[in-house]
């Protein structure tokens, strides 16, 4: 390493090790901590590469440079020179990376003094959020911070390394783009040269990388930086990382296949465990039926299960009301096993009711059948074929709810089956990851609010069958699938891709189906359809969120855990104080 050795050092924490005891060393980073035994200090030092313990006798220094020595405070940077020794008997095991060696240092310089700090590293968790990003020097000191950003680091470079090895090149798209809303708002810039005229920050690289395909380049990647106005959660940013992909000549499978053994390179680069069996393939409809969610968490094996043809002619007022209208009942067994008591049910009850679900009604299997203080209102056929429906076994719980809307009654069980493994604690299995691909998602939806179509994915992806786009008929158009894929672990979607339309004539049928004019087509997307109708070959490809993925690998509740710099759940930069009023002179008016 060229910068092992340089003017303030001679070696790297990291490179001390016992082979080279009895080697003089100068030794560079940051003071942990301080100890004095006995008029020797005892240092903790800290650099980029690990810690190891340095002693310092004073009784050795000038009378100036032992006073200076007593001076120093966690979190100094100090240069120590002097001699690496084994540790004596009886001392080897401490908590440093280095353990059984030492550095006995004969001198020392004071590079930098750290006064008034508001927190150690070491006591981040201590430490309000907004506190740790206003200092986020302190913070990215810290061993979670460290190993979190080196992880990433490890992952991007397994990454890209994987990809040129299939001959992928990496191209940089422009970050001054053009504005074409789809779903959340762009970020604006005006243009100082074109007064009253703007450029977009892009929510995605994805129609330059479809011209990079149009342009023959067929295998293209990027570590891209993705700008989205949208309201924020732990899981989100308005400035993101995501690793785009792009193929020319491909289907779903051959991008999938091809994640796939770029996602277990990175996982095998950074030591994880990994399942050797493929990633499971589950249809769309069939995981919102299974799961209440097009994101299941497959860590568990809670699954939804439909009740209403149980209660096809139930008495049962309720229901009967539901089920006339078009509604349906689900539920969800828990083993008995876990042996939930009331007040965890009701805790999943309280929870749900939070979560914007209602609380759902539930009941033990006994002796084979349903038992509970509304079990009174079902015949005997229905309890026993509850049972039988559900798979349950001695003592199970039953969790069940009925509505009108199948969609929001999915959703909330959903929620309820996430709320209860949350309570049961399979989720907090460290370190254990699944995977899955979700196939077969609906091409467009309606949305009432815009009296139009929506595309679910983008406006770029191609149906399964192209065909769709010959009728006019509403049925047929809902009823059309999506040559689409999501890539999900662990609950947490951490990609999305699909094949891409890339016919001209096919492409302004897409847009039309969204309800935009002949004139809004050209205007928005003019340049696209110009590349196409220059000859494009069939492609496609898939973004993955680094920052999303990263943080389930390092076991982050929060993708800002693994972002150097990251904003507030409000947009705010604590750090620098962004966003902000700017001066006017040199800047455009608004």
């Amino acid at each position: 390493m060229i910068l092992s050795h340089t003017a303030y050092r001679s070696h790297l924490v990291a490179q001390a090790t016992r082979e080279l005891a009895g080697t003089p060393m100068h030794l560079c980073g940051w003071v942990e901590t301080v100890r004095d035994h006995g008029g020797v200090l005892f240092f903790h030092l800290r650099d980029a590469t690990g810690k190891l313990q340095v002693i310092l006798d004073p009784g050795r220094l000038s009378p100036e440079a032992a006073e200076e020595a007593s001076r120093i405070r966690p979190e100094w940077v100090v240069k120590f020179s002097g001699t690496l020794r084994l540790r004596p008997l009886g001392t080897e095991h401490t908590s440093l990376d280095s353990k059984d060696i030492e550095l006995e240092a004969d001198g020392f310089e004071v590079l930098g003094v750290a006064a008034n700090l508001p927190f150690r590293p070491q006591e981040r968790d201590k430490v309000s959020e907004e506190r740790r990003l206003e200092h986020r020097s302190i913070d990215l000191r810290s061993d979670t911070m460290q190993q979190n950003l080196r992880l990433r680091h490890k992952v991007v470079t397994s990454f890209r390394s994987f990809l040129n090895s299939e001959g992928f090149i990496e191209v940089e798209t422009p970050c001054l783009a053009k504005s074409t809303p789809e779903g959340a708002r762009d970020f604006l810039v005006p243009s100082r040269l074109q007064p009253g005229t703007y450029f977009a920050l892009p929510q995605s690289p994805q129609l330059f990388k479809q011209i990079l395909m149009a342009g023959g380049i067929e295998r293209y990647y990027q570590v891209a930086r993705c700008f989205r106005d949208e309201d924020l959660r732990a899981n989100r940013q308005p400035e993101f990382t995501q690793l785009d992909i792009e193929a020319s000549f491909v289907n779903e499978s051959d991008v999938m296949s091809l994640v796939e053994a770029l996602i277990r390179r990175a996982i095998e680069d950074v030591a994880r465990p990994l399942d050797p069996k493929p990633f499971p393939v589950i249809p769309y409809q069939e995981a919102m039926n299974r799961y209440g969610t097009d994101a299941p968490d497959l860590r568990f094996d809670l699954c939804i299960v439909n009740l209403t043809k149980v209660f096809a002619d139930t008495e049962f007022h309720l229901f009967r009301k539901i089920l006339d209208s078009g509604g349906q009942v689900l539920g969800l067994a828990i083993p008995g096993s876990f042996q939930l008591s009331r007040k965890n049910i009701e805790t999943i009850r309280e929870r749900a009711e939070q979560a914007g679900a209602e609380a759902p009604a539930y009941g033990h299997i006994e002796r084979g059948v349903f038992s509970s203080s509304i079990a009174k209102f079902f015949s005997e056929k229905e309890r026993m074929a509850i049972a039988v429906a559900m798979e349950c076994g001695e003592n199970d719980l039953i969790l069940f709810q009925a509505g009108k809307d199948p969609r929001t009654l999915r959703l909330n069980m959903g929620r309820i089956r996430l709320l209860a493994a949350d309570l049961l604690g399979l989720t907090s299995e460290q370190g254990r990851l699944c995977f899955a691909w979700i196939v077969q998602f609906p091409l467009v939806e309606y949305d009432p609010s815009r009296g139009r179509y929506v595309a679910v994915h983008h406006p770029f992806t191609s149906p399964v069958d192209p065909t769709v786009f010959q009728s006019n008929e509403r049925m047929v158009i809902e009823s059309a699938l999506a040559a689409s894929y999501d890539l999900v672990l662990n609950g947490e979607e951490v990609g999305g891709g699909s094949i891409r339309i890339h016919r001209p004539d096919l492409q302004r049928r897409m847009l039309k189906i969204l309800g935009l004019s002949k004139e809004e087509i050209e205007a928005r997307f003019g340049f696209l359809l110009q590349a196409l109708a220059q000859g494009a070959p069939p492609h496609g490809g898939i973004a993955l969120g680094l920052d999303r993925f990263i943080s389930i690998l390092a076991g982050s509740e929060s993708i800002r855990e693994v972002i150097a710099f990251p904003k507030t759940q409000t947009g705010t930069c604590p750090l620098t104080g962004a966003p902000t009023q700017v001066a006017q002179r040199g800047y455009l008016r608004l």
